[in-house]
């Protein structure tokens, strides 16, 4: 079984410092040293070959990697890749032993360990794949901006923390999709354009026939005929699933991609409106305002500085 971390966000995370990192050529291989904090990877490119103590892990685009405190961080294999990255505390741990006595205690009284209380208690997998990950590059990357634009370490700890949830609110996300879609097989799922609609939620078919299709203008029509549907049974079962319509649904993960894409490269706006199915550029000025209430070129202002470190 895939190991799970368990933090604690009745308060936020010490925030120790995060970046990008960019590697210049197939020879680079993460440096040997020991971890002090929980460090948090992020890929955007390419895979990552790191190995601790125990274990080694590769790490490709679009995945996850939460790598506790150790003795030995280090590179096992050289490549060329991309990713980001978060150094942190969880809330209770940077108390010392202390906080670890009053754990032991409360493990000897009966409860099971890591026990939190309500919604301060977060479980997240020690590695996995995003299901939106440029949902979390942005976050990341405004993260980066405020850590060099404010210097405030308790506004810095929230956005750490809101990663941390994000990443985990993901995670969980897949694992209940992959929970009913056995359920529904068990019992003799049609098979199907409906059908596998039908396998995981309506949301997530979504969102992966989004993922290859994101430079198009997409129709809630041509959803529905995609999955089997008649359009409006599709459009009133969708969002009865999510509470969103489909046109709000869609336009909410294109603007997500619209914002990774500002904050990462050098394209000009039409550029990549264009590249989002944008036909007329004032239409994506507006459902970007919209969603994110100011203009790409203001959020490329706002959060447009970013850290880049050798690691």
């Amino acid at each position: 079984m895939m190991k799970q971390i368990t933090m604690n966000l009745e308060k936020p995370v010490t925030y120790r410092w995060s970046g990008k990192f960019v590697g210049k050529d197939a020879s680079w291989k993460h440096m040997e040293r020991a971890l002090v904090d929980h460090e948090l990877i992020v890929m955007e490119k390419g895979t990552l070959y790191v190995e601790d103590e125990w274990e080694r892990f590769e790490v490709h685009e679009g995945e996850w990697l939460l790598m506790e405190p150790t003795k030995l961080q280090k590179g096992y294999q050289s490549s060329k890749c991309s990713f980001y990255w978060m150094h942190f505390i969880p809330h209770g741990e940077a108390q010392g032993a202390k906080a670890r006595a009053r754990k032991t205690e409360r493990n000897a009284g009966g409860k099971a360990e890591g026990k939190l209380e309500g919604l301060a208690r977060i479980t997240i997998p020690k590695e996995g794949k995003l299901k939106n990950a440029d949902r979390v590059y942005v976050l990341l990357k405004q993260l980066q901006d405020s850590d060099l634009r404010y210097m405030d370490p308790n506004y810095n700890g929230y956005l750490a923390s809101a990663v941390l949830q994000e990443i985990a609110n993901q995670a969980k996300g897949m694992e209940e999709g992959a929970e009913n879609g056995s359920m529904r097989g068990g019992a003799g799922q049609v098979q199907g354009s409906a059908g596998q609609a039908g396998a995981d939620s309506l949301r997530e078919q979504v969102e992966d026939y989004l993922l290859t299709h994101m430079q198009r203008s997409i129709s809630v029509g041509e959803l529905a005929a995609h999955f089997g549907y008649h359009e409006k049974y599709f459009s009133s079962l969708f969002k009865e699933e999510t509470g969103q319509t489909v046109k709000k649904f869609v336009d909410g993960r294109k603007m997500e991609r619209a914002k990774y894409l500002l904050l990462n490269t050098d394209a000009l706006v039409v550029e990549i409106a264009e590249s989002l199915g944008f036909e007329e550029v004032q239409n994506f000025y507006h459902v970007f305002k919209a969603h994110a209430n100011c203009t790409p070129s203001e959020f490329r202002e706002t959060y447009s500085k970013k850290q880049e470190f050798d690691k």
